[in-house]
C-alpha cells in the first residue's frame, strides 16, 4: 500500500442538517447531566419532518423544537437557539412559552440557551406584558399560528394573561453557551474514559452524537418526541465503549447509513470512478446508493484505524478484498460468464475475516475502485469484459 492517508474527510451525519446540530449538542449537553429517575426529552412544536430540514432553512425552524428536562426539582423547559436572538424572535419564544405555562404541564424553568459567538443579550422580557397582549388582541393572522391561538384563549382576558407572562418571567433563565463541544467534551470524560487513547475518546463522543440524532430524526418522522431515560443512556454509552476500542472501532450501520445520504446531484460523486463502475453492473439506482453508502461506511471505519495507528488492520481488509476479487475474475472467465454484476456480486460474497461486518467488507470492495489507487485497483467493468 502505497500510502494511508485518508481518502476523504470524514464528517458525522450530525452536520448533514446544518444548525441542526446545535440542537442535538444543546439536547446531549443535558442528557449527560441525567441521574437516576431524570430523562430528557426532545420534541417539535408543530408538523414538520427531516425531509424539510436542510442546511439553508434549518435556522428558520428553530422555534420548531424544544427541550424537555425531568429531574426531581421539577421540569425544565429549554428553547435553544443558535441564531441571533431579535424582538421577533423574543416574542415568539415569549408566546410558546405562555401556551406551554397554561398547559396541563407544570413547568418549574424556562430556559433560553443560545450560541455565544452570535454575542445575543438577553431580551426575552424587554417587551411588556401589556404591550405583547396589545399585539396578540391585534393580530390578524389566523388562530393556527402561534400568536393566534394566544389570541384565542386570553383575547378577553387581559389579567390572566398578564399574570402567565410574570410567572414565567420568574421562571426563566437566560443561558450563553460559550463552547459547546467542549462543554460536551468535559461532561463525557467519565461515561467515555476520557484517560484512554484520546482517538478512541473522541469516536466515542461523535457516536453518541450520531446515535443520538438518529433517534430524534426517526421520532420526528413518526410525529413523535424523543425521551432518553438515564438508564437508556448508561446502556448507549457502554454498548459504544464497546464498539469503540483500542482494537476495533465501528459505527452502528443501520445509523449511519441514515445519517450519510448519497447526493446523485453531487458531480464529484458521479464523476467518480466508484460510481462509474457500478453503473457498469447495471445496478438500479437505489443499489448504487446502497453500495457507495457501504464505500462512505469503510472509508469512516478507514479512518478510525489509520488515528489509531491500526495500519495492518487496513492492509489485511484490502489485501483480502483485492485476492477474492482477482480470484473470482478469474473462475468467472474460465466459466465464461465474465460480467461487470458477477465480478461485483461474487466478491462480496467472498469471505474477508478481517473485516468485523460485512458492510466493512463490501465497502472497501468499492473504496478500492477509485481511481487514486493503484496498487489494489478493483474493475468491475475493465477491457476483458466491456460490452462492445
Amino acid at each position: 500500500m502505497d500510502n494511508l492517508v485518508p481518502a476523504v474527510i470524514d464528517k458525522s451525519g450530525i452536520y448533514s442538517l446544518g444548525g441542526f446540530a446545535y440542537q442535538i449538542k444543546a439536547f446531549v449537553c443535558y442528557a449527560l447531566i441525567l441521574e437516576e429517575g431524570m430523562r430528557a426529552e426532545f420534541e417539535t412544536l408543530e408538523d414538520v419532518t427531516i425531509r424539510k430540514l436542510v442546511p439553508e432553512n434549518i435556522d428558520d425552524n428553530e422555534d420548531k423544537f424544544r427541550n424537555l428536562l425531568y429531574s426531581p426539582s421539577g421540569l425544565s423547559a429549554i428553547q435553544v437557539k443558535r441564531t441571533t436572538v431579535d424582538k421577533t424572535t423574543a416574542k415568539q419564544i415569549l408566546l410558546n412559552w405562555i401556551l406551554l405555562e397554561d398547559s396541563e404541564t407544570a413547568i418549574t424553568e424556562y430556559v433560553l440557551f443560545t450560541d455565544k459567538s452570535y454575542n445575543n443579550e438577553d431580551i426575552v422580557f424587554d417587551i411588556t406584558a401589556d404591550e405583547l397582549f396589545t399585539e396578540v388582541v391585534n393580530t390578524k393572522l389566523t388562530a393556527r399560528s402561534t400568536i393566534g391561538k394566544v389570541k384565542k384563549r386570553y383575547k378577553e382576558s387581559k389579567e390572566a394573561f398578564i399574570n402567565l407572562y410574570n410567572d414565567i418571567k420568574i421562571k426563566y433563565k437566560f443561558l450563553s453557551n460559550g463552547n459547546i463541544d467542549k462543554e460536551i467534551n468535559d461532561k463525557c470524560r467519565l461515561l467515555f474514559k476520557r484517560g484512554i487513547n484520546p482517538v478512541v475518546y473522541q469516536k466515542r463522543i461523535e457516536a453518541l452524537l450520531q446515535h443520538i440524532t438518529y433517534e430524534i430524526m426517526e421520532q420526528i418522522n413518526m410525529k413523535n418526541s424523543y425521551t432518553l431515560s438515564y438508564a437508556q443512556m448508561i446502556a448507549c454509552t457502554e454498548d459504544i465503549c464497546n464498539r469503540y476500542t483500542d482494537t476495533f472501532m465501528y459505527p452502528v450501520y443501520s445509523e449511519f447509513k441514515k445519517l450519510n445520504k448519497v447526493d446523485f446531484k453531487d458531480l464529484q460523486l458521479v464523476n467518480s470512478r466508484e460510481y462509474k463502475q457500478l453503473v457498469a453492473c447495471e445496478l438500479p439506482e437505489k443499489l448504487i446508493e446502497t453500495h457507495m453508502q457501504y464505500r462512505d461506511y469503510y472509508q469512516n471505519v478507514r479512518l478510525g484505524y489509520i488515528d489509531t495507528g491500526k495500519i495492518e488492520r487496513i492492509r489485511d481488509i484490502e489485501e483480502t478484498t483485492h485476492e477474492n476479487f482477482e480470484a473470482v475474475k478469474f473462475v468467472l472467465q474460465k466459466e465464461g460468464k465474465d460480467r461487470p454484476y458477477r465480478r461485483l456480486d461474487e466478491t462480496n460474497k467472498s469471505t474477508n475475516s478481517h473485516a468485523d461486518i460485512d458492510q466493512i467488507k463490501y465497502g472497501s470492495g468499492i473504496y478500492l475502485t477509485r481511481s487514486e489507487e493503484q496498487e489494489k485497483q478493483i474493475s468491475w467493468e475493465d477491457e476483458d469484459n466491456a460490452k462492445s
